[in-house]
């Protein structure tokens, strides 16, 4: 009989794998809105979601790789530079 705790790893690996897809997507679509209007706001929001794709493909990795020791460091500081461009985007002044 298969539990819930038997299909943890592959729960998470679906997940790592949908939000990495989904950052990506974010990404080219802020990449080509930035084209358009070339507009710096939306280039930091660019920036933002660049780097949650990065942090994303970083924690697939060391899922998949089973080297987990460090990897609440790497996403806190993933989060919080996305986090920042995020802040940049929204409030800096024109």
């Amino acid at each position: 009989m298969v539990t819930i705790a038997d299909l943890v790893p592959e729960l998470q690996s679906g997940a790592m794998a949908l939000a990495t897809v989904l950052s990506l997507a974010l990404l080219i679509i802020a990449i080509l809105s930035y084209r358009r209007a070339r507009e710096g706001r939306i280039l930091l929001v660019s920036a933002a979601f660049g780097i949650f794709f990065v942090k994303n493909l970083l924690l697939s990795y060391l899922i998949f790789a089973a080297e987990l020791g460090n990897i609440f460091l790497y996403s806190a500081a993933f989060d919080s530079a996305v986090l920042l461009s995020f802040y940049l985007a929204l409030f800096r002044r024109r």
